[in-house]
């Protein structure tokens, strides 16, 4: 019996499926978090999910206890859920979204990209986003940064303006790294969108993140999406992290000392990408700056703050 339920498959408009995983790679849930609006914005029709009993050690990645509102015991597995989600517009601009929603798998990495790989043939997609977020060394304090790269860009026509590369990292991955690939090999134009988040902030989800995250989703795609009250949550959650950090001396210094190292950074690679255009050389990309925070985190990922 196949792990893979499909339900129903409906003829679809220049589709485009849209990952984003609960786990390794979705720091603070910014991108989880986008999915689920994307979702409920759209009026998400599930069409195909992935059974866990196969991919998933129940011991590490444990299913939840929820009490329903009539007493009832629920337990709720991991999930990885397919939604269509029909573009309002009309015409050749339209693109309905096939989110696939869910938690990183423990096993069978393999069988299951397969899996993810059926349903994307069976809902004929064109183009491939995942989501990610990841803890880095930024200040709450500057904008968020959100960076992107992609494969097989110039097969379609959403990537090929927008100037993403292929990713160098070499090191540990998650499953978001292991479908893009699998995707590229099959043949797909596929782009990563990353967000970074502060290290020292522990709260999740991280909607300030998440935010900016849709914006990037939405400018990429050029697909309409209401931020407005993800926006009201940042701003909010914004105001409680300064309010946080004020009482704190020694967190005031920390995150002064983020922001000059960030000026700093920025200073150099202006002066980098100065020196390179004299020469005649290539830009960096996103992905550039996606490689260099993969690589800090493989090799020195910190413990949040403590406020006591």
């Amino acid at each position: 019996m196949s792990a893979l339920k499909i339900t129903h498959v409906r003829p679809l408009r220049n589709p485009i499926l849209l990952m984003a995983f609960e786990g390794w790679n979705d720091a603070g849930e910014a991108a989880s978090t986008v999915a689920r609006i994307i979702i409920s914005q759209r009026n998400g029709d599930k069409i195909a999910s992935i059974d866990p009993e196969e991919f998933f050690v129940f011991t590490d990645t444990r299913p939840y206890v929820r009490i329903s509102r009539r007493g009832r015991r629920r337990i709720e597995w991991p999930s990885n859920e397919f939604f269509v989600c029909p573009d309002p517009r009309s015409g050749p601009e339209a693109h309905d979204l096939v989110v696939l929603r869910g938690t990183e798998p423990d096993l069978r990495w393999r069988t299951f990209t397969s899996l993810v790989l059926e349903v994307a043939k069976r809902c004929g997609v064109e183009l491939v986003v995942a989501l990610g977020a990841l803890y880095g060394d930024v200040p709450h304090t500057l904008p968020v940064r959100v960076t992107g790269s992609a494969l097989n860009a110039e097969r379609h026509s959403l990537l090929r303006e927008l100037g993403f590369k292929p990713s160098r990292y070499q090191g540990p991955t998650g499953i978001i790294s292991v479908l893009t690939n699998r995707f590229a090999e099959a043949g797909y134009p596929v782009a990563s969108i990353w967000g970074w988040a502060p290290h020292y902030i522990s709260a999740t989800p991280n909607p300030s993140v998440a935010a900016t995250m849709l914006g990037e989703v939405r400018r990429v795609l050029d697909i309409p999406l209401d931020s407005e009250m993800l926006d009201e949550a940042a701003e909010q959650f914004d105001e409680q992290v300064r309010d946080a950090v004020s009482k704190d001396p020694e967190a005031m210094a920390y995150v002064q000392d983020l922001e000059n190292q960030a000026r700093e950074e920025e200073t150099e690679s202006t002066e980098r990408n100065l020196d390179r255009a004299r020469r005649g050389g290539e830009l960096p990309s996103g992905a550039a700056m996606v490689d260099a925070l993969e690589e800090f985190l493989r090799s020195r990922r910190r413990p949040p703050r403590s406020s006591e």
